[in-house]
């Protein structure tokens, strides 16, 4: 069982890990509004976005590109610099709007179209919100276009190993879904697994197209196999909040895992590097 290891703490309601193309551990802070680079034993922000800055994704020319949920989510404090719920885009540390009007923007992932995809829960994380999760895709120098509605609170997002699958956690119905894309647009979803215990939330894959998926009250990463089995559960320690997880590291074999309860960035060592994220596949 690969040993846990705790990167950084006291960040707040950690989401959004990204290793970036340069080499650094970025993770975005819900409660505190801004986005955190992870070095060794010290952290500094990247930039100040305000709301609640949610999932984030990294284009090939290093521009980061946010789900910004305008503080809805998150435990604890909250930014006092209030931002309206959409897609921001960050260069440096200077933060713009490409896209408003949305309910509350969750992760983003880019997919295999040069497309930003992501997902709008559209209310509150409690089971009693009864609205219909959403995914949309935008070009970055265009509109929002919506593709899917229907699964109940729309969380995780990305594309596996296959280009014309797109996976999405339905943190409330317990599971991931899988979406067949063909031209552009979404066919009818699958189940592809169910998280027990706990509600599925950010994901990554690994090269060998296993799922790593953080359960949000599972207080682990779950390890699906390619036909949607857990095989391997990591354990996050108890109370525990992982809500999502990247590869990175040197060699590309560190898992780093977000955990909002205690504010902090865990990793944990394996023997498998991590599949790689478009635009960089």
């Amino acid at each position: 069982m690969p040993s846990l290891n705790v990167v950084a703490s006291d960040l707040g309601f950690t989401e959004g890990p990204v290793w970036t193309a340069d080499g650094r551990l970025l993770v975005t802070s819900i409660s505190h509004g801004v986005i955190y680079v992870v070095d060794g034993d010290t952290t500094s922000v990247l930039a100040e976005t305000g709301g609640g800055p949610n999932g984030m994704a990294e284009a090939a020319d290093g521009t980061l590109y946010l789900t910004q949920n305008g503080g809805l989510y998150g435990i604890g404090d909250k930014s006092s610099n209030q931002a309206t719920p959409g897609i921001q885009s960050i260069v440096g540390d200077s933060v713009r709007y490409l896209a408003e009007g949305l309910d509350a923007p969750n992760d983003c992932c880019f997919g295999p179209d040069g497309r930003l995809y992501f997902t709008d829960p559209r209310g509150s994380a409690e089971l009693t919100n009864q609205q219909p999760g959403r995914v949309y895709a935008m070009a970055t120098d265009g509109a929002p276009v919506l593709l899917a509605e229907g699964p109940a609170f729309t969380n995780g997002i990305g594309f596996g190993p296959d280009p014309s699958l797109l996976y999405v956690s339905e943190t409330s119905g317990q599971r991931v879904l899988v979406y067949p894309m063909r031209d552009g647009d979404l066919g009818e979803p699958r189940e592809f697994c169910r998280t027990d215990p706990g509600f599925p939330d950010g994901f990554c894959f690994d090269v060998n197209g296993r799922l790593y998926v953080a359960t949000t009250l599972g207080a682990q990463i779950q390890l699906i196999d390619t036909d949607g089995r857990c095989i391997d559960r990591l354990e996050c320690g108890e109370g525990s909040m992982p809500t999502n997880c990247c590869f990175g590291g040197p060699d590309g074999k560190t898992l780093f895992v977000t955990e909002s309860q205690g504010g902090r960035v865990l990793s944990f060592d394996l023997d498998v590097q991590g599949l790689p994220l478009f635009p960089f596949r």
